[in-house]
Formats: structure tokens, sequence, C-alpha cells
């Protein structure tokens, strides 16, 4: 008898360590995929240099020595300029602007350096144009609605957000807001705050901030000064039920502005790699990026892996090229990579699909009002009139940038939802999509807010009663109690409970096993 328990003692604690790792696993990314959409991306004249996450501070002056060796006779900066400009506080992601005869002879230097993970010749993305915008109709508050099972906020402009009703906003926002997540927006900066010539947003004056940066201009400010980033973060967490405006998403979560593109809509690779690293030390939970180009950057990868290895869903706009190709950086490994339908649920004209893409969600056709509500059909939202940040309206837009801050906006709600890892977010997030039929053309299909958060519920109930069964295997099998002799014979009956989230209480009959008692909660 001691022996077949001590067999099922091991057998508990085996099933115990396989469903925690299997809770928590991670799917190891796999090589950069090679081919572009057709399109190449400009360089800035720059090299980007990204050492090993682990170099010491030797390694980097080591780094730095073989640099200046490799460019003394060109009369470049030799010591520790050598290194370039820093792009993130961790010292190893440098920007580099040698002479443009010497990047070859700098990037040989440093090719087999055991200390540079990446060299490469720094390009640009950008905005995924196109963008355009109306003024909407002007409109009263929405009639409240008598359901629980739907929530229908009082902000005017709603009824012409038929974005959000396609992705089933109304369910959702009864079980989830998003509250306690964090949303990077890597864009165009936000129009946050009220300083100088920079106004916030009337629309945002509710919306949740933590501190963000601008890589443009390296400062601690990352102000809109084009409207994009502005209307992005408006979908992922605009001030919703506050009589003004329009709604967001994810209206309790929180925003972190990341200023990655200037005002015409352009920035670097470098800049976008610290951007994802800053944002994965300092708490963001989900990553949007309505930006792109034609070429992967190895930095940018890289950036994202580690971001996903600290626990953030990284999302992306495919691509506004209508090509059979997802753009980078949606075409990167760990990225969910997001297409556009329009109000019928069709494809648009612009996005781009096949290869690479995950899901799709509202882009926008501003050709069309196929929903007769009196304006074309774009994504709407409270953002700057282009290029004046004193100067706000309601302007709807098109394209795949308006589409991805919706699934980040949804993930925001998943997280808040209890699922952490950003591998089973993702999975959650296809599997609850409504199937659109051509999955060349649709990836999982359309993403669909409240059956994501069903899942997420299922997942984390699941997860937690796996986890529950296996410690009260060994909570049966491993509690007995001991004297000075050995094992005192104990013929009382036990009992464990266990509170796992829906799986409810589970008795056990410990005849034999000794007087105990153990209460284990795993949360809600």
């Amino acid at each position: 008898m001691k022996r077949h328990l001590w067999i099922l003692g091991l057998f508990a604690a085996a099933f115990l360590v396989m469903v925690i790792f299997s809770v928590n696993a991670r799917t190891d990314a796999d090589p950069t995929p090679a081919g572009l959409s057709g399109q190449v991306d400009p360089p800035t004249g720059a090299v980007l240099v990204d050492l090993d996450d682990d170099a010491s501070a030797e390694a980097h002056a080591a780094v730095a020595e073989r640099l200046a060796r490799a460019i003394a006779p060109f009369g470049w900066p030799s010591g520790d300029a050598a290194l370039g400009a820093e792009l993130n506080d961790e010292a190893n992601l440098f920007r580099l602007e040698p002479p443009l005869s010497e990047i070859d002879d700098v990037m040989r230097a440093l090719a087999d350096d055991p200390n540079v993970e990446v060299v490469e010749v720094e390009r640009s993305w950008s905005l995924e144009e196109p963008a355009a915008f109306v003024r909407p109709l002007t409109a009263p508050a929405p009639a409240p609605v008598d359901d629980p099972d739907r929530f229908v906020p009082n902000d005017p402009y709603y009824q012409h957000q038929w974005h959000l009703d396609q992705i089933g906003m109304p369910r959702a926002w009864t079980m989830s807001r998003g509250a306690g997540v964090v949303v990077a927006v890597i864009d165009t900066g936000v129009a946050y705050r009220e300083e100088g010539g920079f106004h916030q947003a009337p629309d945002l004056g509710q919306t949740r901030f933590v501190d963000g940066y601008d890589f443009v201009r390296n400062d601690a400010f990352p102000d809109d000064e084009h409207g994009h980033g502005t209307h992005v973060a408006g979908t992922v967490a605009q001030s919703t039920n506050n009589g003004v405006g329009v709604a967001g998403v994810a209206p309790e979560a929180t925003i972190m502005p990341l200023k990655v593109l200037d005002r015409n809509g352009t920035g670097g690779w470098g800049g976008i790699a610290a951007a994802i690293r800053y944002a994965a030390d300092n708490g963001a939970h989900v990553i949007n990026m309505s930006l792109g180009g034609g070429s992967p950057s190895r930095a940018v990868q890289r950036a994202i892996d580690y971001a996903h290895g600290k626990g953030v869903l990284v999302v992306a706009a495919a691509g506004n090229s209508s090509r059979s190709r997802v753009e980078y950086p949606a075409r990167h490994n760990h990225v969910v990579a997001v297409g556009a339908v329009r109000y019928d649920r069709e494809l648009t004209f612009y996005s781009c699909y096949g290869t690479g893409l995950d899901v799709v969600a509202p882009g926008g056709d501003l050709r069309v009002d196929q929903n007769d509500d009196g304006m074309p059909d774009g994504v709407l939202q409270n953002t700057m009139v282009r290029g004046d940040t004193a100067r706000f309206d309601y302007l709807a837009w098109q394209g795949t940038s308006m589409a991805a801050p919706h699934v980040a906006g949804v993930a925001a709600l998943v997280y808040a939802n209890g699922v952490s890892d950003p591998d089973s977010v993702e999975r959650i997030l296809k599997q609850s999509a409504a199937n659109l039929g051509d999955a060349h053309r649709y990836g999982s299909g359309l993403v669909q807010a409240p059956d994501a958060l069903a899942k997420a519920t299922q997942h984390g109930g699941a997860a937690r009663g796996a986890v529950a069964l296996g410690l009260s295997l060994l909570l049966l099998l491993g509690l007995r109690r001991k004297d000075a002799l050995g094992v005192a014979p104990l013929s009382t009956t036990g009992w464990a409970v266990v509170s796992a989230g829906g799986l409810g209480v589970l008795p056990w009959a410990l005849a034999g096993l000794g007087g105990f008692g153990a209460m284990l909660s795993l949360g809600a």
C-alpha cells in the first residue's frame, strides 16, 4: 500500500509540473522570414548595432575598441564615441552614423564580434497609409439600453462607430473594460497633455496615461504632431460613457505613448526597437504598432522577442498595399498581424492579406456608406486635424492602422480577465474570431471581444482547475503526520477544499490517511 501511495504521489507531482509548464509554455521564435512585399524602405544613413542583452560593460568597451581600430584610417571619432548614440537605458542598442563611404567597413568590423547580435543598415518605416477623414453628423446621445447583457455608452457619436458594434463591444463591456492593463501605442505620439503649443485631445480627458518617451527628439514628452497616434490611442482606450464624442474598446486601460514617427509619419528602425524594449521594461502588457514597411529588421525582431519573453503581446497593422503578403513588423515572429474589413465584413480594397495574416478587424472604407448612417464608413475617433496641434475634431479614417488597435484593445480586455501569457492571449483571439471563410484573406477571422472574453474565462478556469487538481492529489497523497517513532496510524477522515474559479468544491475521502484540513484558493 505504501509503495502504491508513493507511486501515485510521484504521478501527482509529475502531473502538476506538466500542467504548470503547459499553461506557461511559449513558442520559440523561428528565424525571421526572408522576402519582401515588393517595396524597399529608404535607409536613414545610420547603422544599428544590437549587443548581446547580457553583454557586460567590459564587452561594450571591447566592441568600441574594435570598431575604433577598424575606422581609424578614415578619421572617424574613436574611443567611446565610436559606439554612437545609445537608444535604450540598458546600453545595448546603438545607432552609428558614419560617413556613407565607411558603412561597409563598420559593418565588417562588427559582423563576427561575439558580443554583437545584430549589425544592420537602418531603414525607416512609416504610417500605414491611406487614411482620410470627414466630419460626422451632429448626433444626440443614444438612449439607455435596459439589457444587463449589453452596455451602450452615452457618447453621442457612438452611433457612428459601427466598428465597435462589429466586434461585439456592447456585450464585452459588461464583462471587462481593461482595468489595470497598460497598452503601449508606438506611433506618432499622443495628444495626451496641455503644455506649450501642445494640447490634449478633448475626448481623452478621462483616459489614463503612464509616462512614455519620444524617441524622435529623445525626451520624455511624446507629443503628437501628426494625429495618427492620437486616433489609434482613442480606438484602444478613448474616454467612454462621459457624454462626449466617441468610445474606445478598453476605456479603463492605460495608454503608454511612445513616439517613434515624426510629424511626417516616418521613423527609423532603431527608435522602434528601442520603444518596444522600453514598453517591455516599463510595464506594458500590449504593444500596438500601426506602422510598417516591406523590409524586415533583425534589431526590431530581437526587440519583439525580448518583449514577448517578458509577457507582452505585440499587435501590428498588416499593411495597406493590398498585396498578398503581410508587411513588417506585422510579419515578424511573435506579432499578431491584423488585416482590415469594412462594414459588410469583406476585406477592404487596401488591406494586405495572405502569408503571415493572423486576424482581421474593422478598418473602414470611406468610399461607401453601407450602414446608411449618413457618413462614410470610416473608423471614428477624436484627434487633431493633421499637423495642427491646437485643432481637434472627430475624424473618420481608414486603414489597417485603424484595424490593429481594435485588436490591441480586445487583447487588453483579455489580459484584464486574467490571462497573462502572450501566446495564450493570441490563441484566444484567434480561436474566438468569427470565421469569414478564406483563411488566406481573413486569417483566423474577425476578432470578437465577447467570445474572446468567454474563452479567457474558460482558459483561466481550466488552468486553475488543473493546477488545483494536481495540488489536491499532492495534499491527498503527501500529507502524513509523523512522530518520533515514524508514521502515526491515523484513522479519521480528512478533507481538502479547493477553490478554482468555477471548479467548485472537491471533497476527498481521505480515510486512513489522517485527520487534516487544507483549504487552497487559487483565485477567481
